[in-house]
């Protein structure tokens, strides 16, 4: 990776590598700019390298990347951003036998120049994971060889959301167990909607006396722009960054994302694991999740700050409608976002 942060990005690699590592890999981790990730790896003992990469077509730094596969033995080398892909691709020209697979983490519209360069250098690719339809639809989109693409969803380890004490993360928080919790745990960047969900409580405080708590972890750039933005509203708390996000699903009413753009997100995943039912923007890889046969939420239009408040009063008003959606979340994330049986399909992939 470029930068070893704490997103999503860094949650589907953790989950990887502490599913195979050790018993069907041997990880080795290699980032430009150190972060949270690389803390983690190093505690875990992987072995790290840093790497400067300063752009896609950074042919020292391919030098670099072939040296350090030939020295530590590598086979496989998995990238997440173009950046590193390219920089991997690169690189394999001079490891012979090494493989390069990417999975593609954001719905990025390539122009011109890179849709040309996926044409050129692609074919080299062994495969493209996408996590969603609409990732894979981009990504042919942008130039990828649709026989490279694999559909593989991202995945969370169920167990780890069984039986976390929702309770206890009320009582930190100060929510009373009768008013009504939403869940919105996201890095504060462009493109997340955390305003889209504040103009929607904006509304709903026009529309219900019960009381609506808005809880949105997370840390980011636009943090305390987004803090002085929920200014004229009461009961919206920003916790920070949490290690310990069961206990948050587990304390919510309803996981909220108005992501403007996402593919399958995590956080969602999480949500279905723990039985917490979703509403969620119409959009990216979403559209896999919230679905009629999942039963698990509703969607609304990007960007409807209105819809989004009516799906919440009607989440609110019908608990029965909110259990039969816990039930379809967890009925959901076992049999088909289990980390179990996706981290066997990434093994293939690694495998050829």
């Amino acid at each position: 990776m470029n930068l070893a942060g704490q997103g999503g990005t860094e949650r589907y690699i953790q989950t990887l590598v502490e599913k195979l590592d050790g018993r069907e890999i041997s990880a080795s981790f290699v980032c430009n700019e150190p972060g949270p990730l690389l803390d983690w790896m190093q505690a875990r003992g992987v072995p790290c390298r840093q790497l400067t990469m300063t752009g896609p077509f950074d042919f020292r730094a391919a030098k670099e990347l072939a040296a350090i596969c030939r020295a530590d033995g590598i086979d496989v080398i998995h990238t997440h951003f173009l950046r590193e892909e390219y920089i991997a691709l690169l690189a394999k020209r001079m490891v012979r036998g090494l493989r390069v697979v990417n999975t593609y983490h954001i719905l990025t519209e390539n122009g011109t120049a890179i849709r040309l360069c996926n044409r050129l250098l692609c074919p080299s690719l062994d495969a493209q994971i996408a996590n969603c339809t609409a990732g894979r639809e981009r990504l042919i989109q942008n130039g990828v060889p649709a026989g490279k693409i694999r559909l593989i969803p991202n995945a969370v380890d169920l167990a780890a959301f069984e039986g976390a004490d929702g309770a206890a993360v009320r009582r930190e928080l100060g929510i009373p167990a009768e008013d009504f919790m939403l869940l919105f745990a996201a890095r504060f960047v462009e493109g997340k909607g955390h305003l889209i969900l504040l103009d929607a409580l904006r509304r709903l405080r026009e529309r219900t006396a019960r009381p609506v708590w808005a809880v949105l972890p997370g840390v980011g750039e636009l943090l305390e722009p987004v803090k002085a933005a929920a200014s004229d509203l009461d009961r919206v708390l920003f916790p920070g960054y949490r290690s310990d996000m069961a206990g948050f699903y587990a304390a919510a009413d309803v996981t909220v994302c108005p992501s403007e753009s996402e593919t399958l997100s995590l956080l969602l995943l999480e949500s279905l694991a723990s039985g917490t039912p979703v509403i969620a923007s119409a959009v990216g890889g979403m559209l896999d999740i919230v679905t009629p046969e999942h039963d698990c939420g509703l969607s609304f239009p990007v960007g409807d700050a209105a819809a989004l408040a009516d799906a919440i009063l009607r989440l609110m008003e019908d608990p029965a409608l909110r259990s039969r959606f816990a039930a379809g979340a967890k009925k959901t994330a076992r049999a088909e976002y289990g980390v179990d049986a996706v981290a066997r399909e990434i093994l293939k992939t690694y495998q050829g």
